[in-house]
């Protein structure tokens, strides 16, 4: 099964493209292969592969290892170029016949937390605010994670570890929802005290990051142009 990914473009030389691999008999696939219409565009390949390498080696042994796929393959002999995954299961959170919140968060929560306790770098911010260096995901939106039982997996490396803002992940998910002004408050109010707290971290309020993340924000859609 070949699909074109939402952002491919339309014109003939953009875009990524997924092939399935499936087993004989099987309904679900259990690789994936990730390459471009042109070669010229198969940096996003390189990149995708190397990102999720990122992932995995600040997951490597832990349970959290389970939360992507593993880089299995990466091919490139300078005109054609290839990467292979394995599948995550599951159903995207978006598509969900009901959602949520709860379980994405205590989840992803858990994972940063884990990240938080083995980094030694941290980044000072304006009002004297110092933070850990912790890995994003970069796109984490509802369409990027799949939820199996009580298990979550996030797809699509694209833009894995460009940032390390501690809650940019949890901005960008929640803000991507289709939540009232009212509702979307009631998140964050919840759930940024307790990502902060679970990352070792002090911050008066997640509107004092507002600026920070909108910035990141902004040079991830400039990455995209």
């Amino acid at each position: 099964m070949k699909t074109s990914t939402p952002a491919s473009g339309t014109r003939a030389n953009q875009g990524k493209i997924l092939l399935f691999v499936f087993e004989e008999g099987e309904v679900w696939p259990t690789l994936c292969v990730k390459t471009t219409r042109m070669y010229s565009t198969g940096e996003i390949i390189k990149r995708n592969h190397n990102n999720l390498k990122l992932l995995e080696e600040g997951v490597l042994g832990s349970s959290y290892a389970q939360m992507f796929a593993k880089s299995l393959y990466l091919y490139d002999d300078g005109s054609v170029i290839f990467c292979i995954e394995s599948v995550c299961p599951g159903i995207r959170f978006s598509a969900r016949p009901y959602n949520n919140v709860e379980l994405v968060m205590r989840k992803y929560i858990a994972w940063q937390s884990y990240l938080a306790q083995n980094t030694k770098k941290f980044q000072t911010f304006e009002n004297n605010i110092r933070l850990p260096m912790i890995v994003q995901h970069g796109d984490m939106t509802p369409d990027n994670v799949l939820v199996s039982g009580e298990n979550i997996y996030l797809i699509d490396y694209d833009y894995a570890g460009a940032c390390t803002l501690p809650g940019f992940d949890l901005l960008n998910f929640l803000s991507k929802m289709k939540f009232s002004p009212e509702t979307l408050r009631s998140y964050y109010e919840q759930y940024f005290p307790r990502y902060f707290k679970s990352i070792g971290v002090h911050v008066k309020s997640y509107e004092v990051l507002l600026p920070f993340y909108q910035r990141e924000e902004g040079n991830r859609k400039i990455g995209k142009l």
